[in-house]
């Protein structure tokens, strides 16, 4: 478990840096992260929060594919069951740790497009692949985590990391030369 969770922010941190290469080589300017008052906490934040959800769902992953459930009604009591192994008992987190982070990245993101160097597409794709990841977890719930549908979440998941690091470039970054 630990491994997967490692694994998972690994992979979060190398496709940022893939993120911001692209950003840079498209003509995005460099980042200036000092004095920017609270919009470095606030996307550090939402970055932040997508790393602690995404470990989360590592571990929930894990769960569902080691001890897979035959129903809705028996995933849940294992969920709560103290006889359940850890895997389970952790799983009911990642739902709440999504919940909670896709409304701060909603309220992020509008608070980041208000700024002059927002990019609206990116704010845009923060926006719907919330609102989709979100419907996403939902039927890997009620579907009883198919390995296909746990895929297409993890691709969300990275496309909800690339564009929040758009999003994030765009309000840091350096002011154009006069």
């Amino acid at each position: 478990a630990f491994s997967m969770v490692a694994h998972l922010i690994n992979t979060f941190l190398l496709v940022g840096a893939i993120t911001l290469t692209a950003w840079w080589a498209s003509g995005g300017r460099g980042l200036l992260l000092r004095d920017r008052g609270p919009l470095l906490p606030l996307i550090a934040g939402g970055l932040g929060a997508l790393l602690l959800t995404g470990g989360s769902g590592a571990i929930a992953a894990l769960g569902d594919t080691l001890f897979p459930s035959t129903t809705l009604a028996e995933g849940f009591v294992a969920d709560l069951s103290t006889a359940s192994h850890i895997l389970l008992r952790l799983r009911v987190l990642h739902p709440l740790f999504a919940i909670l982070t896709g409304g701060y990245l909603l309220m992020m993101a509008r608070v980041l497009v208000r700024q002059r160097n927002s990019s609206i597409i990116a704010y845009n794709a923060v926006t719907i692949l919330v609102i989709v990841q979100l419907a996403a977890g939902a039927f890997n719930i009620f579907l009883l985590a198919p390995v296909w549908l746990q895929l297409v979440h993890l691709l969300l998941a990275d496309l909800l990391w690339i564009a929040t690091v758009v999003l994030g470039a765009s309000v840091l970054q350096r002011p154009a030369s006069r």
